[in-house]
Formats: structure tokens, C-alpha cells, sequence
């Protein structure tokens, strides 16, 4: 049997988008291929005892390899847990991987696809590449290099060569693959394979008024908007903010924050130095509830910083629309996440940056909650029928049959 070795940072128990649903594709593969997957320490704060540092996992081999645990959230700390993983996972995959095995690896942390590369160079093996964020576009957008210094200038080489070796590319979306064909010449983007992510089937529309949460705090006769998940620093987390700080007379409409990420600190800081009531930070909460935290809302709200089309794709949006819930996407309009509540119709583009047109979308909402019924009913269905997880599943397998038949 074929056997497919994944590379990722994070695997089960991370509850963490990325740990999450590599965990998934990889025990889909392993029904039809021997899997090994080689990833880092757990650092999940919910299951990490748990963890081994090997195990068999729904007939997936898991090797945890060593690594430092440093708070990401801080730069140096986030640094050295990269440089330290990433030099692990080497050190394992060169001893396991042999000339007949693909590797799948993940492009976040942006060191983890030259160990592909390099092991392809040392085993002759083949890999194939899942495109989560691409670099160095993420660290533009995010300013933390400038698109003319010389480190972008070797990032942009470097990640050419990474693509050009690569047997296959898989892309989130539409606009990203625009953007990788951007790094490939025209006789190779024939290798890139657009695979979405998907919502999670145990997920459906409830009722907000029977929701626990929403009568834990007390909410019921208020319009809420939610955030759910990372509140990190491509996540324009600060136009909510702004957002509900001109909104803070409206007693009608309240914010619920519910995660965690680099940016938090500064949420926490800038609600208390303006005194907002209207906001409610909650601690992230275990996947399981997401029945429950997505459900608790009239609308949800994803958002991201100027910049970030083709380079991200929020799996976020997949399990949101599986709720029923509308979208307010805060995002360039060339994005996926963008085509996605335009094409369909279930939720309202704001270009980041544009407040007013932001403030203006949630009173409107607020306002009809019939069209935010039917938009809800809408994502619902196209969660169930378009991003599911047999589909997304299906084309990693059809993917991989053709990678191992060019070998019999």
C-alpha cells in the first residue's frame, strides 16, 4: 500500500483550524493509504496530557517530535518554537521517509515546506504542497517586511523553487490560486488542485432564543454579531472595535468575541479605555460546542486586514454558514471569502477600513430580520451541499490516486 507522510505543525488534539483539519484529511486518506503523520509538541491547553509522543490515532500514525512550547502570541517565543519544530520534523522525516512515499506538507510555519523540499532533494521523494497562507504576501500584508527589502526579495526565490519542486499544489480558493499561479510559470500551473476546506456535518441551525449561551448572558432581546475564532494579526479584529464603540448607544445590538490571539490583549485594553459595555470577550471554547458558541448570534462576523486576498482563506466561514447564520465579511472584495457571500447571497461584503459602510450593514441587519432568515437559510443549504466534508475528502483521495498511479 502507498504510504503518505504529512508534515504539520499542529495535529489532535490542537483545537486550532489548522491541527483540526489536518487531523481530519489525514484519517480520511488513512482509508485508503498507510498514513504517518510527523508533527510538533501538543500544545493544546485543553487535551495535551493526553498526548504521546507516538500513538495510533484512527489508523493514523502520529510521531509528536520535540519542541520548545514558548507563548506563540509573543514574537521570539513564536520564533523559537518554529526554528525548534521545524528542526525536529527534519530530523524525523529523514530517518522514516523512503523513495516511494509522498509527503503532504502545510505552508504554515513557513519554514516546514523546505524540510519537503530538502528531503526530497536527500530521499528522492515526492510532496505535495496544501497552501494555508502564502509567503511572503502574509508578512507584507501583515507590515512586518516591506514589499522591497531584500527578505522578501529571497522569501519570493526561495518559495519559487519550494512551488516549482512541488508534484502538486493544493489551493483554499479561487483567489489564491491566482496568486500561486503568479509564482509558476504557465507550463506548471496545471498542478494546482483547488480543494476547499468544509463544514462540519454535525453542525446545524438552532434557535437563538433556546441557545444555552445566549441565556446564560442574559441576551435574548439583543442582536447580537459574533466573532469566533483566532483573533490574530491578519484579523482586522480592531474594525469590530471601532465599529462598536459608535454603536455603544444602541442597547439593541451587543458583540460577543469568542477566542483567542495575539491581538486580544489589545481588545481587552482599547473595550476598557473606552468603556464599552456593548462588547463581551468569552474564553474560546472546545470544538464540540460549536453547535452552541455559533449559534449563539443573529449574524456572524469574519474580518481580515487590508491585503489578505489569495493569501488566506477563513475556514471559519464553512461551519458558520452550517449554522445558519449570516455573514458580514470584512475582507478585499477579490476574496474567496468575498465570491463566496456575494455569489451566494447570504451575508454583506465591507471593504476593511470603510467603518461607516460596516456601522451602516449592522443596523440594517439589525433591522431585518427576515432577510437575515432567509441569507441564514441559505448558507445553511450551501454548507450541506457544496462544503461538505465527503466532497473535499474525496478530491484529496482522487488527488492522490493520481500522484501513485504515475508509479505503477
Amino acid at each position: 500500500m502507498s504510504r503518505i507522510i504529512i508534515l504539520t505543525e499542529l495535529y489532535f488534539p490542537e483545537q486550532t483550524s489548522t491541527g483540526y483539519l489536518l487531523t481530519k484529511t489525514a484519517e480520511g486518506l488513512a482509508k485508503e493509504y498507510k498514513v504517518k503523520v510527523i508533527t510538533g509538541p501538543a500544545t493544546n491547553f485543553f487535551l495535551a496530557e493526553k498526548s504521546p509522543p507516538q500513538e495510533t490515532i484512527n489508523n493514523v500514525d502520529v510521531i509528536r517530535c520535540v519542541g520548545t512550547t514558548f507563548n506563540k502570541d509573543y514574537f521570539w517565543g513564536r520564533i523559537l518554537n518554529i526554528l525548534t519544530r521545524t528542526i525536529a520534523i527534519f530530523l524525523k522525516c529523514l530517518i522514516l521517509c523512503q523513495q516511494e512515499d509522498c509527503l503532504l506538507v502545510v505552508t504554515n510555519p513557513p519554514l516546514l515546506p523546505l524540510v519537503a523540499l530538502l528531503i526530497k532533494w536527500l530521499k528522492n521523494c515526492r510532496y505535495v504542497l496544501l497552501v494555508h497562507d502564502v509567503y511572503p504576501e502574509v508578512l507584507i500584508a501583515t507590515q512586518f517586511l516591506s514589499p522591497s527589502s531584500a527578505l522578501v526579495k529571497i522569501l519570493n526565490v526561495a518559495n519559487k523553487v519550494i512551488y516549482k519542486n512541488a508534484i502538486k499544489i493544493i489551493s483554499l480558493g479561487r483567489d489564491m490560486n491566482k496568486l500561486i499561479e503568479s509564482k509558476l510559470s504557465s507550463k506548471e500551473t496545471n498542478k494546482i488542485y483547488l480543494i476547499t476546506n468544509w463544514a462540519d456535518e454535525e453542525i446545524v441551525a438552532t434557535e437563538k432564543h433556546d441557545n444555552p449561551m445566549i441565556k446564560e448572558l442574559n441576551f435574548s432581546h439583543k442582536f447580537i454579531v459574533l466573532y469566533a475564532g483566532n483573533i490574530g494579526i491578519t484579523h482586522g479584529i480592531e474594525y469590530l472595535a471601532l465599529a462598536a464603540e459608535k454603536l455603544k448607544l444602541n442597547s439593541s445590538i451587543h458583540f460577543i468575541v469568542l477566542g483567542f490571539g495575539s491581538k486580544q490583549s489589545w481588545l481587552v485594553e482599547y473595550i476598557s479605555g473606552k468603556d464599552l459595555k456593548n462588547i463581551s470577550i468569552l474564553p474560546p471554547r472546545l470544538r464540540s460546542e460549536q453547535i452552541i458558541f455559533l449559534n449563539a448570534c443573529d449574524i456572524a462576523l469574519i474580518s481580515f486586514i487590508p491585503g489578505m486576498g489569495g493569501v488566506s482563506v477563513p475556514s471559519r466561514m464553512y461551519n458558520q454558514m452550517a449554522a445558519g447564520k449570516p455573514i458580514i465579511a470584512i475582507t478585499d472584495d477579490s476574496s474567496e471569502l468575498a465570491q463566496v457571500v456575494q455569489e451566494e447571497n447570504i451575508g454583506w461584503v465591507v471593504a476593511p477600513g470603510n467603518l461607516d459602510k460596516l456601522v451602516e450593514t449592522i443596523e440594517f441587519a439589525a433591522s431585518h430580520p427576515d432577510i437575515c432568515k432567509q441569507m441564514g437559510d441559505r448558507a445553511a443549504v450551501i454548507s450541506k451541499t457544496k462544503y461538505n466534508f465527503d466532497l473535499t475528502d474525496q478530491k484529496y483521495k482522487q488527488l492522490f490516486r493520481d500522484i501513485f498511479a504515475q508509479t505503477t
